[in-house]
């Protein structure tokens, strides 16, 4: 039968560590199957154990007695020699950031400049190990803000929190945000050749404000047709009505809540407590309720919901009674 030369304590502490903790499986079975055979295990009972076949098992065995600790540690393969340079490479990542829509020109390109041809997943890979992956390119307003408003505002909100980290006030944010039975339209999963299909249709909206925190507390409030400053103002008074403590609440600058009306209320808020501060313009990030409207409309809404107005507002009232309890958001 095969067994391994007895070990020395030294190399039993070795091995257990290499077992333990070596970055890859495949050294902490080796350094395993040297311990097991070490205590008598023959290479069936270790097979059954670690996995692998009687072959391999054999190998390792022999390996150990041989070149010691050497012949269990995975060496370098070189593989098929890569087509492009390390050179050639960054310079295959200058060319994705200059034009990063089309693969096939920058393949083309690559092919002009190198002379060597490569396929589309060999550019993938050059992307992925430098850091590069496909996806939706984003929409941004930051050119059009003021950034010093902008820092300003940021320095608002972390005092604040700050504050509410201290127990002093709630801090909240204010959206509007509208579900119809025209979708929008989320990835998933599907099988290639077959497609998820969502149905559309025109129909009236349910138009929803809310107010959330970072705990994800919420309340909301839902109206069909369009929403305007009396209904924003009815709301904040609803809303001022169930505070415990100050409240600040954050709003972005639509007319809605730029309104002579909406401003005329402010100082009797601030009497019950409710401190309304604006968002600096064209930073919608800063509003995090953008976040759970995303989440209804991309994750949380089944695609049932849209076979009807009546089962859009069943999901939908659904989702918003359980915001905090079964449907939660984990805000940094």
């Amino acid at each position: 039968m095969l067994f391994v030369n007895s070990l020395t304590e030294a190399e039993e502490m070795t091995l257990e560590a290499m077992r333990n903790h070596h970055p890859l499986p495949i050294t902490r079975k080796r350094a395993h199957s040297i311990l097991l055979s070490n205590k008598g295990y023959r290479v069936p009972e270790i097979v059954r154990i670690v996995g692998g076949c009687r072959q391999s098992v054999s190998r390792w065995l022999k390996m150990w007695d041989d070149i010691g600790i050497i012949g269990l540690i995975e060496r370098h393969r070189s593989g098929r020699p890569r087509k492009l340079n390390a050179i050639q490479e960054k310079e295959a990542i200058e060319k994705i950031k200059e034009n990063p829509r089309s693969i096939k020109s920058v393949l083309s390109q690559i092919a002009d400049n190198t002379g060597v041809s490569i396929c589309k997943e060999t550019l993938r890979r050059i992307c992925k190990k430098s850091g590069l992956k496909w996806k939706r390119i984003k929409k941004t307003l930051k050119h059009n803000r003021d950034e010093k408003s902008y820092q300003e505002c940021v320095e608002m909100i972390a005092q604040l929190l700050m504050k509410e980290k201290q127990g002093e006030i709630n801090v909240y944010y204010f959206d509007e945000s509208c579900f119809k039975l025209n979708p929008c339209v989320p990835g998933a999963k599907q099988k290639t050749g077959e497609n998820i299909e969502v149905p559309s249709s025109q129909s009236k909206s349910f138009n929803t404000l809310g107010f959330i925190n970072r705990s994800c507390q919420f309340e909301s409030f839902v109206f069909e047709g369009s929403i305007n400053t009396d209904i924003v103002v009815a709301c904040f008074d609803e809303f001022s009505k169930i505070i415990d403590k100050p409240t600040y609440v954050l709003i972005d600058n639509a007319p809605t809540h730029t309104s002579d009306f909406f401003i005329a209320q402010l100082s009797d808020w601030e009497e019950l407590g409710l401190h309304v501060r604006p968002i600096s313009a064209y930073s919608p990030e800063l509003n995090i309720i953008e976040i759970l409207w995303r989440k209804i409309k991309y994750e949380w809404m089944p695609f049932s919901a849209y076979e009807s107005l009546s089962s859009l507002q069943k999901e939908l009232f659904n989702i918003l009674k359980n915001i905090g309890e079964e449907y939660v958001i984990a805000y940094a």
